[in-house]
């Protein structure tokens, strides 16, 4: 049972780390943000992105990181949506 349950969320999560590999576009060369039509993709794995950022000790930020990437994956779907709509 546990076995099952287990497979059904890898199954999601590569979904859809796939689904936001594939839809995540790369800025254009040139133009400035505003005239970039399409996925915006500042809202993925912006916590981590947050830390990686940070003017702090790089023991701390290695602390942080594991927190980060679980918060941020849990909160994947809704990034990606996030994404479209603005």
């Amino acid at each position: 049972m546990m076995s099952s349950v287990r497979r059904w969320i890898a199954v999601i999560g590569l979904t859809t780390l796939l689904a936001t590999a594939f839809v995540v576009q790369p800025a254009a060369a040139g133009y400035p943000p505003e005239s970039r039509r399409g996925f915006n993709d500042e809202y993925i794995f912006a916590t981590t992105k947050a830390v990686n950022e940070m003017d702090t000790n790089p023991a701390l930020k290695l602390t942080l990181y594991p927190v980060t990437i679980v918060l941020d994956t849990a909160l994947l779907p809704f990034a990606v949506i996030a994404g479209f709509i603005t």
